[in-house]
C-alpha cells in the first residue's frame, strides 16, 4: 500500500514539473498593442488671444483651470452650481453609465478568474441491486492551460473595455455639466429677451394709443395708425414665441435634472455672469490624455487588438486538466475509511481540424474590427481638435461681437429717443420712428442673444478640453 502511495506521489511530482515547464514555455500569440501614430499640431490655430497668464487665475497658480472638477463655479452663479450638482446626483443617463462601469468591472473580474482552476465537489450514491452499489464524495478541479494566451488576451481586452466604460462615464459627466450650463444660459437669455419684449410691448402700446387718438382727431394719417398697430402685433407675436421657447428650454432642463416639469430657479442674469478674459487651453497633445472620449476610443482600440490574439489562439489546440480527490467505495460502511481514498488526474488536448475556413475568417473579422477602431480613434482625436478650435474662435468672435452689439444698443436707444422727440414736435414722420424703434428692438434682442452665446462658447471650450474630469 505504501509503495503504491509513493508511486502515486512520484507521478504527481513528475506531472507537476511537466506542467510548470509547459506553462513557462507557453507562447502568447497575437501582436502587442502600440498607439497609432497621430499627427499632433504644436499649438492651436486660434490660441493666441485666449491663452491666459497665471495672474488671471490667482487661485489656480500655474495649474490649468480645466483640470478643476468644479470649473463651472468660475461663473460665480450659486444657482447654476446647485443645478449642476443636482444633475450629477440624479440624472438617469449618468446612473446608467455608472451601472455600465460596474458591469464592465464584473466582466473583467470574471476574465481574471478564468485564468485559475475551477474547484467544485460531487457526491454519488448509486443503488442498482443488492450486489451493485457505489458511493463517493469527491473534490473536483478543472483547469484550462492558457498555453497560447487566449485567456490572458481576454483579460486584457476586458480590462481595456472597463477603462473605456470609465472614460465613457467621464464623458457623460462632462456632457451633462455642459448641457445644464448651456441650457441655463439660454434660459437666462430668454428671460432677458422676454423682458425686452415686454418693455417694448408697453412702449408700443402707449405709442399706438397716442397715434390712434391723433388719427381719431384727424391729426395723423390712417397709415400711421396701421403701422403702429402692425408693430404692436409684431412684438406680441415675438413675445409669445419667446415664452414658448422658454417653456421648452425649462422642460429640457427638467429632464437633465431628473424632475417633473416645473419652473427652474434663476440666479444671476447673463450680463452679470463672470466671463474670464483669458482661458488656458493648454496644448493639442494634452487632448490625448485629457479628453475622455479620446481615451475611451483608444481603450476600445486596445481591446479590439487583444481580441485578435483570442481569435488566433482559437485556431490552435487547447490544453486542459481535470482531477478529483476524495473517497469512493462500493460499500457505504467503508466509505469513510482510509481504504476508500480515491484520486485521479486527466489531461486533454482539443483543437479544430477542418471547419471550412471559419477560424481564419474569425481572425480576419477581428482584424477588421481593430482597423475600424484605429480609424475611430483617429477621427475622435481630430474631432476633439476641431471642437477646441471652434470653441476658441467662438470665444474670441462672440466677445468682439458682444462689444459691438452693446455699442449698437446704446446708439439705437439714443436714436429712438431723438426720433420720438422729433415726431412729437412734428419734425419727422412716423416712418422714421418706426425704423428707429425696430432698430432698437433688434439691437436689444441681438445683444442678449450674443451674450448668451458668449457664455455658451466658454462652456464649449471647457467641454472640448475634456471638462476637467
Amino acid at each position: 500500500m505504501k509503495t503504491n502511495q509513493r508511486e502515486f506521489d512520484m507521478k504527481n511530482l513528475i506531472f507537476t514539473q511537466v506542467l510548470i515547464v509547459l506553462l513557462l514555455s507557453s507562447c502568447l500569440v497575437g501582436k502587442r498593442y502600440t498607439r497609432p501614430e497621430v499627427k499632433v499640431p504644436e499649438n492651436y490655430i486660434n490660441s493666441d488671444t485666449v491663452i491666459a497668464s497665471t495672474d488671471s487665475f490667482p487661485s489656480a497658480g500655474k495649474q490649468d483651470t480645466t483640470v478643476n472638477l468644479q470649473w463651472f463655479e468660475l461663473f460665480g452663479d450659486t444657482v447654476l452650481n446647485s443645478l449642476i450638482a443636482q444633475a450629477l446626483d440624479t440624472n438617469t443617463n449618468l446612473h446608467i453609465a455608472v451601472l455600465r462601469v460596474q458591469q464592465s468591472r464584473s466582466v473583467y473580474k470574471n476574465s481574471k478568474a478564468n485564468l485559475g482552476p475551477s474547484v467544485g465537489y460531487s457526491a454519488t450514491a448509486e443503488f442498482n441491486d443488492p450486489n451493485d452499489e457505489y458511493f463517493d464524495i469527491l473534490g473536483t478541479a478543472s483547469w484550462e492551460l492558457d498555453f497560447w494566451g487566449k485567456l490572458r488576451h481576454a483579460k486584457r481586452a476586458s480590462y481595456a473595455e472597463m477603462l473605456a466604460s470609465e472614460e465613457g462615464l467621464k464623458a457623460i459627466k462632462t456632457t451633462l455639466v455642459s448641457d445644464v450650463a448651456s441650457l441655463y444660459f439660454l434660459l437666462r437669455d430668454l428671460d432677458n429677451r422676454i423682458e425686452v419684449a415686454n418693455q417694448t410691448l408697453i412702449s408700443r402700446t402707449i405709442f399706438y394709443i397716442m397715434v390712434n387718438e391723433r388719427f381719431l382727431k384727424g391729426e395723423s394719417a390712417e397709415l400711421d395708425k396701421l403701422q403702429a398697430e402692425q408693430q404692436l402685433a409684431l412684438v406680441e407675436a415675438d413675445l409669445n414665441s419667446l415664452k414658448r421657447e422658454l417653456s421648452i428650454t425649462e422642460r429640457s432642463l427638467n429632464i437633465l435634472l431628473n424632475q417633473n416639469p416645473q419652473a427652474v430657479p434663476r440666479g444671476l442674469q447673463n450680463a452679470d455672469q463672470v466671463i474670464l478674459p483669458e482661458i488656458p487651453a493648454g496644448l493639442p497633445s494634452t487632448l490625448l490624455e485629457q479628453r475622455p472620449d479620446v481615451k475611451a476610443a483608444e481603450n476600445i482600440l486596445l481591446a479590439e487588438t487583444e481580441k485578435i490574439g483570442i481569435a488566433q489562439a482559437m485556431r490552435l489546440p487547447s490544453f486542459s486538466l481535470t482531477g478529483f480527490l476524495g473517497l469512493a467505495s462500493t460499500d457505504l460502511d467503508n466509505l469513510l475509511t482510509g481504504e476508500s481514498f480515491a484520486a485521479g488526474v486527466t489531461g486533454m488536448i482539443m483543437g479544430p481540424l477542418f471547419e471550412w475556413g471559419k477560424n481564419k475568417r474569425r481572425v480576419d473579422i477581428q482584424r477588421a474590427e481593430a482597423e475600424i477602431a484605429v480609424n475611430n480613434y483617429l477621427n475622435t482625436y481630430r474631432t476633439a481638435l476641431a471642437d477646441v478650435e471652434n470653441a476658441l474662435v467662438s470665444i474670441q468672435s462672440y466677445r468682439d461681437e458682444y462689444t459691438a452689439r452693446m455699442r449698437q444698443v446704446i446708439a439705437a436707444r439714443k436714436a429712438l429717443m431723438l426720433t420720438r422727440a422729433k415726431y412729437d414736435s412734428g419734425y419727422s414722420s412716423y416712418l422714421e420712428v418706426l425704423i428707429a424703434e425696430s432698430y432698437a428692438f433688434d439691437a436689444e434682442m441681438l445683444a442678449s442673444y450674443t451674450r448668451g452665446q458668449q457664455l455658451t462658447a466658454t462652456v464649449s471650450l471647457y467641454r472640448a478640453l475634456g471638462g476637467g474630469w
